[in-house]
């Protein structure tokens, strides 16, 4: 589901949201509110085994939201420049909802009976004007990434997260404590509770991904940035989704992504540090400096990280995609049939003819591609035959060699022990 609204008259705000089951669970426990008009946005991931956890993250939600709406003028009030005491007031009115949210779900427990557990993470965004208020129980997370630095703006509470704050154990420690999961705080858990509550100013181009631990516990900081750079934003949540599944996706796994502005999210090729790895690529070769440059300035750069699938068999698309960094592995049915390297290219066949993909790309690591459609391809060699002509040859050197490659594997394989010496001119 995609929004855009503007509130406030400051930022144009865009958000996707999805979510999940996983490959393990078989109940969706996880909930979510995506309110853009009021910019209001909550994950929510319910403990206590199918029915019970779906309950609470859902109730919690409609718990906390209810109160946040029914003061919704107060809240308004954050859109203007305002004084600590609204703060204040708007801090307390937080509180105060998170806290009705926690009697809600103590209350559906004892209704149903006293060895029920049951109880949910909350985490909340609220962006209104040029200020932004987190609302957080739990170990479901907020990011926000600025300036290409990804920061986790709420805190973990856990049991090992507090370890570590204390300096009792090191992140390392944690990541493999048989304790990570055990939470010190959750909404329902019990009577006291003591939500973080945090106030912040909003600049153009922030990005907000908020998630239940079913996706953070599969990404790290870095791969997290790589795909919220994605510049087709409702590509973004599927992304972060089918990683999480891909490596195990033991839990639920909700996300909202969250942009501000309409700021371009790709980094031009001109702005590209290509590197010596990609001066010999076979689709340059030959080309003068600028020659090269128009050519690599008809696509748009992609980043994937490690084990993220760039395009399936049997699609139907017509790009090709020169590697600028990193490692691809082209399969076909399932089966491993090589890895390209930087300054490789793959998807000429679907760029001529337009067919549906003979491989499957994924990525082997961290990896920085360069996308032309063919309709950029097609529009450069009619504006530029001369240039056209050399990049059409390189093409086909590039594939006649693999074509001879190809064929000497088949006859090898053919041949018998004695005689393995199949050759081609």
């Amino acid at each position: 589901m995609e929004t855009t609204e503007r509130f406030g008259a400051v930022f144009q705000v865009e958000a996707w949201v999805g979510s999940d089951l996983g490959q393990v669970r078989n109940k969706n426990e996880d909930n979510y509110l995506v309110d853009a008009l009021n910019g209001l946005f909550i994950v929510a991931d319910g403990m206590g085994g199918g029915v019970q956890g779906e309950k609470a993250s859902r109730r919690s939600i409609e718990t906390f939201s209810a109160a946040l709406y029914n003061k919704r003028t107060l809240l308004r009030a954050l859109e203007f420049p305002h004084d600590e005491e609204l703060r204040q007031q708007v801090a307390e009115l937080l509180d105060q909802a998170i806290r009705a949210a926690n009697q809600e779900i103590l209350r559906i427990r004892k209704s149903i009976g006293p060895k029920v557990t049951m109880g949910t993470t909350l985490s909340a965004l609220l962006l209104l004007g040029n200020t932004g208020v987190l609302a957080h129980v739990g170990d479901s997370r907020i990011y926000r990434v600025r300036y290409r630095e990804l920061s986790q703006i709420t805190n973990d509470h856990s049991l090992v997260a507090e370890q570590v704050r204390e300096g009792y154990i090191t992140p390392e420690q944690a990541e493999l404590s048989p304790f990570r999961n055990v939470l010190v705080q959750a909404v329902g858990k019990g009577d006291k509770i003591d939500p973080q509550i945090e106030f912040f100013d909003l600049e153009m181009g922030d990005q907000f991904l908020l998630c239940s631990d079913g996706l953070s516990n599969y990404l790290t900081e870095s791969e997290i940035i790589t795909v919220l750079g994605e510049p087709e934003g409702h590509r973004i949540v599927p992304r972060l989704i089918d990683c999480a599944n891909a490596r195990g996706g033991s839990d639920n796994i909700t996300a909202i992504a969250i942009r501000l502005s309409t700021s371009e999210h790709y980094q031009p090729t001109t702005e590209v540090d290509i590197g010596r790895g990609f001066t010999n690529a076979p689709l340059l070769r030959g080309l003068k400096t600028m020659e090269s440059t128009r050519l690599l300035q008809l696509g748009k750069t992609h980043d994937y990280i490690a084990g993220e699938r760039i395009v399936s068999e049997d699609s139907i698309d017509r790009s090709l995609f020169l590697i600028f960094d990193g490692q691809v592995g082209l399969y076909r049915g399932g089966h491993w049939l090589s890895t390209l390297e930087t300054g490789q290219h793959f998807g000429l066949f679907s760029l001529i003819d337009g067919q549906g993909r003979l491989v499957s790309a994924t990525a082997e690591s961290q990896v920085r591609l360069l996308e032309i459609s063919r309709n950029e391809f097609v529009d450069l060699l009619r504006r530029e035959p001369n240039l056209g002509v050399k990049i059409v040859w390189n093409l086909l050197k590039d594939l006649s060699f693999s074509y001879r490659q190809t064929v000497a594997r088949l006859l090898k394989a053919l041949s018998s022990p004695e005689d393995d010496s199949g050759t081609m001119d």
